[in-house]
């Protein structure tokens, strides 16, 4: 009797990367927020698998359909009274907005409909129903810089202790995105937590274009405690401060600055950014002789230049405020701790996964040396699923981590 093959096939999807690293990366950082809702790992897949390798305008125009049909979706299910499925998949297109956004450096107008759209979703999730997440504008220099307050679930004032944490992000992360790293796990263990977008980041640079990022950001970071200390219901509690990825920076700054600070987490411990954006981008664009501004780099072939390095040019000059790559250097320059590492003084939690690179080992190691308070270092392996940059591909286990840590720290 001759073998039939099976007629039944299991899964249509065919798992498998990016020749691009950083798309690998940036389709596993959508994926991640899976975890608490943010995406959903088939609809990521079915995305990247129309995705031209390594083609940004590929990226840009599949999630921006992408989310664009999830809302639709949404607002098919709160025609028909189903609130919560329609808060679900407004999350969810709040995440690709996100990711879309990413990448739409090049077109202006893009880059501000996925933003602002983004947001939107969001907004329009957490007014389904009774969130515990509450829209904030902390006061800054005249103006204000947005977030968001996530209140502990089913938390009691007369009996609960008070816990709070502040969440600031990194180059491109937004506040929304920031609800999902660790806003949902906080609000499950009875913490409030606000996440922010500071000066360069998503929101901020929507409202005020002018508020690029600063070597002195524990000043926005001290506006942000300045606004929790003047609340009510969390003006006395216990104070930890989280950063994300290049916010590990900002963080550790403003902890050798602040000692309303009685806990730092920072994932990854960046201790001097210069160092890092070097090993990340390559010494030969640091020694490069040939400046190059955002509009050099329009049209250019991509045989001659790679988009993603394109797309860098234009990202980085504009989120710092400056004209052109050698005075983005320039700049950076200026973003690094040195001695200021001693006079961080609160136990500090370090996260660092194996696959970030020997660079972060390093910024880790000073870190370690330099810090007056006690340290606790966390490697993630490969084998945790934690191993990337932000521990992106395994937020669970990232989340438990940090707040079992800082339950921990705030017992004693």
């Amino acid at each position: 009797m001759a073998f039939e093959a099976s007629r039944i096939t299991r899964s249509a999807i065919r798992v498998s990367g990016f020749r691009d690293a950083e798309f690998d990366y940036q389709l596993l950082r959508t994926m991640g927020l899976s975890d608490y809702g943010g995406s959903t790992v088939g609809e990521c897949l079915a995305a990247a698998a129309m995705i031209a390798d390594g083609d940004t305008s590929s990226w840009t125009r599949t999630f921006s359909a992408l989310a664009s049909r999830i809302e639709s979706a949404a607002d098919a299910c709160l025609e028909r009274g189903h609130t919560l499925s329609a808060r679900d998949h407004l999350l969810r297109a709040s995440t690709y907005h996100r990711t879309a956004e990413y990448y739409a450096e090049a077109d202006p107008q893009s880059l501000l409909e996925s933003g602002r759209k983004g947001r939107q979703c969001f907004e329009r999730a957490m007014s389904l129903g009774d969130s515990g997440v509450e829209t904030v504008a902390v006061p800054f220099e005249g103006t204000h810089l947005p977030g968001y307050l996530v209140h502990p679930r089913d938390f009691d004032a007369g009996k609960d202790r008070t816990k709070l944490i502040v969440v600031v992000g990194g180059f491109d992360s937004s506040a929304e995105e920031l609800y999902f790293q660790l806003g949902v796990a906080g609000g499950e263990r009875g913490w409030h937590v606000l996440v922010f977008d500071g000066p360069g980041q998503s929101e901020c640079m929507r409202l005020h274009p002018e508020l690029t990022f600063r070597p002195d950001y524990e000043v926005p970071i001290a506006a942000v405690l300045d606004y929790v200390r003047s609340r009510e219901d969390v003006g006395s509690a216990p104070l930890a401060l989280a950063g994300v990825s290049f916010g590990g920076y900002f963080a550790a700054r403003a902890a050798s600055r602040d000692t309303r600070i009685r806990a730092l987490v920072t994932n990854p411990p960046v201790v001097d950014l210069y160092r890092y954006m070097e090993a990340w981008l390559g010494s030969p664009v640091f020694l490069s002789r040939k400046d190059i501004r955002p509009q050099d780099v329009e049209g250019v072939p991509e045989d001659l230049l790679l988009p993603q390095m394109a797309w860098g040019i234009v990202a980085v000059c504009r989120r710092f405020g400056v004209p052109s790559l050698h005075r983005w250097l320039e700049e950076l320059d200026e973003f690094r701790l040195g001695d200021a590492l001693s006079q961080i003084t609160c136990p500090v939690l370090a996260i660092i996964g194996e696959r970030e690179g020997p660079e972060v080992s390093r910024q880790a190691e000073d870190l370690e040396k330099g810090v007056s308070g006690a340290t606790t270092l966390r490697r993630f392996s490969i084998d945790d699923g934690a191993d990337s940059h932000g521990s992106v591909g395994n937020l669970r286990l990232a989340t438990q981590v940090v707040y079992d840590w800082l339950d921990e720290v705030f017992a004693t």
